[in-house]
């Protein structure tokens, strides 16, 4: 297990053991997210339906979205926030390398953002204000 730290809330690696789950779920990791298809590994990668198994004995949650090499799709960011909007606390995304699970978990950050408040959209009465501060410096 090789985890690299994105932001303090995201972690990568690349493809997690039974074991790695164990020390993760000892380190307070919540969610685990598995962007490997079944099988992509040969014989030698743990399926997902064992690792899934092992994160729910470990009180871990744990998603499966199987991105394809460089085929990532906007529906796999989409799933991915929903995921970390539903799970608060520290994540680990993992596949062969950790590349797709930064790439999707980037997608996912690009997210537009939320819309203002009614109490924030209103910047004519601040302009208003500004205009008049400046009219005390022009005058």
């Amino acid at each position: 297990m090789d985890i690299k730290t994105i932001d303090q809330r995201y972690s990568i690696s690349d493809q997690l053991t039974d074991a790695d789950l164990d020390t993760l779920a000892a380190q307070g990791i919540t969610l685990v997210v598995n962007f490997r298809p079944d099988g992509e590994g040969g014989e030698s990668q743990p399926t997902n339906a064992a690792l899934a198994s092992k994160a729910a004995a470990l009180g871990m949650a744990y998603a499966h979205i199987p991105v394809l090499p460089n085929q990532i799709q906007p529906a796999h960011a989409q799933q991915l926030q929903a995921l970390l909007s539903a799970h608060p606390g520290p994540v680990v995304g993992f596949c062969r390398t950790g590349n797709r699970a930064n790439q999707v978990y980037q997608l996912a950050s690009q997210a537009p953002t939320a819309a203002k408040p009614a109490c924030c959209s209103q910047p004519a009465a601040q302009e208003g204000l500004i205009n008049k501060v400046k009219s005390w410096f022009n005058d």
